[in-house]
């Protein structure tokens, strides 16, 4: 999964990677996002998911 804000454009945000399994995440899913998008954070620990996670492999 990949649940967030874009590192280069904050005011962005989205959750993606939801292949088969996805669907039974969607309440905790739409939480977050509705968090991300009204407060800016969320109380969820969504640490595992940062979009961020890939600039680090980019600069490889």
């Amino acid at each position: 999964f990949i649940i967030g804000r874009h590192p280069a454009h904050p005011q962005v945000s989205f959750a993606a990677g939801f292949s088969g399994h996805g669907f039974k995440f969607c309440p905790v899913v739409g939480e977050i996002m509705a968090d991300l998008v009204e407060r800016g954070s969320t109380p969820h620990d969504v640490s595992l998911f940062d979009p961020a996670r890939f600039q680090a492999a980019r600069r490889r």
